[in-house]
């Protein structure tokens, strides 16, 4: 007789009162050797690699995302198709769109002090290249090049902030 594996419902510390229509519900239920370690959050065998030991880290986030970490080091990717599921179960609803569910370009809020800092810099470039040619020395292309880029980076700046059109 085989051993039975832990899953979730079966005496795991899965909560079995749980629909099985959430994306959480569709990973724990395809997994062995499921573990609760603190509200929504579990680790079990990792699907993807010959997982002695439980290595994968799973948790539910706020918004009902399923975050995945193998600490064997297998890629997200991998332990989805290992599941036989795709990257889009791990997030909730329409999973024809999932550009509001993070999987877009990162994108922090814009802080107005990064592009001030990033002002000042390119303008003390700026100033010590116009000081060099002040006492003297020649413009070579590379200090050109410097200044243009220098103009270029405050531009963006300024744009990014929405100071200039």
């Amino acid at each position: 007789m085989t051993p039975q594996k832990s899953r979730p419902g079966a005496g795991t510390a899965y909560d079995n009162a749980r629909s099985n229509d959430t994306p959480i519900d569709a990973v724990l239920h395809r997994l062995d050797r499921v573990k609760r370690t603190a509200p929504d959050k579990w680790i079990a065998c990792c699907p993807a690699h010959d997982d002695k030991r439980p290595s994968l880290s799973i948790r539910e986030a706020d918004d009902h995302r399923v975050l995945l970490k193998c600490w064997s080091g297998c890629g997200a990717a991998e332990i989805v198709g290992a599941l036989n599921l795709d990257m889009a179960d791990l997030f909730p609803g329409d999973r024809r769109s999932l550009s509001g569910h993070g999987t877009g370009p990162m994108r922090r809020p814009f802080d107005y002090r990064d592009a001030l800092q990033g002002i000042a810099h390119e303008a003390t470039v700026a100033r010590l290249i116009v000081e060099a040619v002040n006492r003297g020395e020649a413009m070579d292309a590379e200090s050109l090049d410097r200044l243009a880029l220098a103009e270029e980076r405050i531009d963006d700046a300024l744009r990014a902030a929405g100071g200039v059109q």
